[in-house]
């Protein structure tokens, strides 16, 4: 088999871009190539609903007993498990057009709607702190639904927190990923693919 990409990388028999967002909801959307639209990627990463369970271990989402659970009840229930990946992609091209102010008609009232579903589904529970008594935690189901409803909160903290300014798109041909710039001196969604791409089309335009 051929080596990978740079920014490609083999988790648990499924190819997935690496994380450059710096921030998990960014790199969620990052998990397909080509955001000149909606319409199909050239490279689509999330291609099954384990995929998308593998990705959420992958970046720190899900603990690994959770990936396995969530596998098997994939395998039990697929349509369900189809179903829930079609609304992750869905919700993914809804965030990627408010984040990137080309929201089409609706995609922020979308976007807001799987963001208070997650937030009816949580519950708050009192865990045994460090020392003595208990401290409050907020905790999703471990069903099918668990891969969106994190990433719909995260998103909302994103969404009304300080990072919503400091996200930027990359501007290497056919890309568009994003990644968090705060201090206003990034530009490649990862100098390894298209920031070298840049400078070798730069070489090249200055050497004719």
């Amino acid at each position: 088999m051929s080596a990978l990409p740079s920014h490609l990388e083999l988790v648990q028999g499924v190819v997935l871009p690496r994380p450059v967002g710096a921030d998990p909801v960014l790199d969620f959307l990052n998990t397909r190539s080509e955001w000149a639209g909606r319409g199909p990627a050239r490279s689509e990463w999330l291609t099954s609903y384990e995929a998308l369970v593998i990705w959420s271990g992958y970046v720190g989402l899900l603990s690994d007993a959770s990936v396995f659970r969530l596998i098997e009840q994939a395998a039990v229930k697929p349509t369900d498990a189809a179903r829930r990946l079609a609304a992750a992609r869905e919700f993914r091209a809804d965030l990627y057009d408010v984040l990137t102010d080309s929201a089409a008609a609706g995609s922020f009232d979308a976007v807001a709607r799987v963001i208070d579903k997650a937030g009816a589904r949580r519950r708050l529970l009192a865990v045994p702190a460090d020392g003595d008594g208990f401290r409050a935690a907020w905790e999703l189901p471990e069903d099918l639904g668990l891969p969106l409803d994190q990433l719909a909160l995260l998103a909302a903290d994103l969404l009304t927190g300080p990072s919503r300014d400091h996200v930027r798109a990359c501007p290497g041909d056919a890309c568009g990923w994003l990644f968090l710039d705060p201090r206003g001196r990034r530009r490649w969604c990862s100098m390894s693919t298209c920031g070298n791409r840049a400078k070798v089309r730069a070489h090249a335009a200055r050497t004719r």
